[in-house]
Formats: structure tokens, C-alpha cells, sequence
């Protein structure tokens, strides 16, 4: 087994975090991401529907603190982190509080993005102690990832916008093409195209291209969960008949209230209908 493949037998494939703001300060006060409260409950409920990784911007010390708390709760869950351009000697005194080895350590666009190896290399080095894998998150993939195929063999995996609707990318197409010829590990971070893809459209382009898994950004707790359980099946199944099976389009209606009832995944697994009115239940037989 190549080196290549024994990665991508250990990296997470189905994983919960968030990148869409690499400055904290700038998040809306509405996003689970500020409220530490809400957010490690959701992380519990999205590990128990497919998610096996999560990966978040090392933004400060209050998210070191909370990173260290998931930790301590979840510890077969691998945490994986993200960090900017800026001051080195700041992010490894950040990177020394955690209380653990973070799975991957991401270089962000700031710094991918210039495509500089000199500048890659400095910071590759400096996280290095903490980590056994450093990854390259970028949203200009293509110039990117072409430049650092060649200039740095020793980075194999890749945070890149991958999409149907190839929103976030210069050239889908060409995307394609660089994905599916060259032997790195690629991780789409926008699947659903910030929601104009429905989970089910999305992850049935998504493998069909050498694409090794999906971040599912962390926002409407249903979305999140229905999302993640899609990404599960097309990754880790490949059945579509199966796929098929679970997913198929339900209808129904409340028997108390006669309102249209919406798809529900509670934390103890399964599919079950849910009422948003009176909160009834009904529960989706298998097969």
C-alpha cells in the first residue's frame, strides 16, 4: 500500500467544521460557531450521523479552550485546525495549549495562496512538531494546487472549493481534470455550493472525480445533519441502490395538525418525520 493510500485510509472523509470566516471577529453573532454552548452539542448529534473529523480555524485562546473541551468529550473524534498567515511565534504558542495533537494542520489561503514555497516551508516547519500531517487549504485551487503538485511533492492533501455548479472556481472543468489526474488527497470545502445544491445532487457529482471527502460547513442543525448522513453513504457506501433506499422522497402528513411534516434525524440515529407545529413524530420503517 502506497503512502498515499494509507492516508486516505486515516484521514476523516465526513467532516463538520467551519471556514467561512477566517477572522472571528467577523462571524454573525447568529452562527453556532460563536455560541460554544450550542456548538459542541451539534458536533455530538453530527458524529452520531456520519461525521468522523472536524476541522476548525485556530482563531484564539477562547478556541483553544473550547477545542481542548471537545477533546475531553470526544476523544476518538480527530480535530483538525486551520491556521493564517501572521505572527508564527502566536500560533505555536496557541498550537502548545492544546491539550492534544491536532490530526491535520491546514495552511489557509493566506499563505497557500501566495505560492511561495519559501513562505509555505516556514510555516510547514514551524507546526511541524505538533502534527504528522500538513495540508493546504485553498480558494484559488487551480493555480494553487498546480503550482504545488510540482513545487512540493511532500503536500498531499488539499482543501479546494469542488462543486457542481463550480461556484467558488475559475474553470470547473479544468478543476476536474487537475483532481482527477494528479495522486493527492482533496477535500471539497463548499459541496453544496453554499446551498444551491441539494445534499443528494451534490455528493453524487462530488464521487464521481477523485474527491477523498467533504466539510460540511456548521450552520442549520437539519441541513447539517442531512448533509452529513449523504456524505456518509456516498463516500463510505457507494451503494447507490441503497442510497436510493434511504433517501428516497418522502411525503406525509400530521395526523393531529394535517400539516406537511418535514425529514427529522435525532441524535439516536435513524429517520423519522416531525410536525413543526405540535412536534409529533413518526418514524421512517426501513427498507
Amino acid at each position: 500500500m502506497s503512502e498515499l493510500d494509507k492516508l486516505k485510509d486515516i484521514i476523516p472523509d465526513v467532516i463538520s467544521g467551519f471556514v467561512r470566516y477566517a477572522d472571528f471577529d467577523a462571524i454573525p453573532e447568529t452562527f453556532p460557531i460563536r455560541n460554544q454552548e450550542v456548538l459542541l452539542p451539534l458536533l455530538k448529534r453530527l458524529k452520531e450521523a456520519g461525521s468522523n473529523g472536524c476541522l476548525f480555524y485556530l482563531y484564539d485562546e477562547e478556541m483553544v479552550n473550547f477545542l481542548n473541551a471537545l477533546h475531553a468529550e470526544m476523544k476518538e473524534f480527530p480535530i483538525m485546525v486551520i491556521i493564517r498567515f501572521g505572527d508564527i511565534s502566536t500560533t505555536t504558542t496557541l498550537l502548545q495549549a492544546l491539550e492534544f495533537k491536532p490530526f491535520v494542520i491546514f495552511l489557509d489561503y493566506s499563505i497557500s495562496d501566495q505560492r511561495d514555497t519559501e513562505i509555505v516551508l516556514k510555516y510547514s516547519n514551524a507546526v511541524s512538531r505538533f502534527t504528522e500531517h500538513i495540508g493546504i487549504f485553498s480558494i484559488e485551487p487551480i493555480g494553487t494546487v498546480s503550482f504545488f503538485i510540482t513545487a512540493n511533492p511532500d503536500i498531499k492533501i488539499y482543501l479546494i472549493p469542488f462543486n457542481l455548479l463550480g461556484f467558488g472556481v475559475q474553470n470547473r472543468s479544468l478543476l476536474e481534470m487537475i483532481v482527477n489526474s494528479s495522486e493527492n488527497l482533496y477535500i471539497t470545502m463548499n459541496p453544496l455550493a453554499q446551498g444551491r445544491v441539494k445534499s443528494r445532487q451534490s455528493f453524487d457529482y462530488i464521487t464521481t472525480h477523485k474527491i477523498h471527502g467533504a466539510l460540511v460547513e456548521i450552520g442549520e442543525a437539519e441541513l447539517n445533519l442531512e448533509t452529513t448522513k449523504f456524505a456518509k453513504y456516498f463516500f463510505e457506501t457507494h451503494d447507490f441502490l441503497q442510497i436510493a433506499l434511504e433517501f428516497e422522497d418522502h411525503s406525509e402528513v400530521c395526523d393531529t395538525c394535517g400539516l406537511g411534516m418535514y425529514r427529522y434525524y435525532p441524535p439516536s440515529g435513524g429517520s423519522w418525520f416531525y410536525c413543526p407545529q405540535c412536534q409529533a413524530k413518526k418514524e421512517i420503517p426501513k427498507g
